[in-house]
């Protein structure tokens, strides 16, 4: 049993230290290095529904893999009203690429609407740190911010 428990703290502590690698800064230069470019949104009829398909560019930009990268569509008319929402979420995103993806929303109440503009926020990515020890995931939380000067 105290094998048991001296294994567990050991290991969480690895985790722990891995993690602490990314630093705030770290974080900051792989939100800026990944980007999102939407190419098209269309309306797909598959499975008896509607569906929007998304098709984008992401760029990744930063000397790590991303496991997952969350993003929000706001789909916005012409009086800058948003009239929709589209969740993407990609998986295993390789260092310095530059890929198109796609993406289909099921049963969308959206694809009606008429939209004029496409607002891409991303909301978080999941980077891997690969080291000697182990392989862990950290979670960086994009939400928007600014500074006033």
């Amino acid at each position: 049993m105290k094998k048991l428990v001296a294994i567990l703290l050991v290991s969480a502590l690895g985790a722990t230290a891995t993690a602490q690698e990314i630093n705030s800064y770290t974080q900051h230069k792989i939100n800026q290095g990944v980007s999102i470019e939407v190419k098209k949104i269309k309306r797909v009829e598959k499975y008896g529904w509607d569906n929007f398909e998304v098709t984008y560019r992401l760029k990744n930009n930063t000397e790590f893999d991303l496991f997952k990268v969350d993003l929000t569509l706001y789909l916005v008319d012409k009086n800058d009203r948003q009239v929709g929402m589209v969740e993407v979420h990609d998986f295993k995103v390789p260092k310095n690429s530059d890929s198109e993806y796609h993406y289909v929303d099921l049963h969308s109440p959206y694809v009606n609407e008429k939209f004029d503009k496409i607002v891409v926020v991303k909301n978080n990515l999941e980077v891997m740190i690969d080291t000697p020890e182990a392989v862990s995931i950290a979670k960086i939380n994009c939400e928007p911010a600014f500074s006033m000067k």
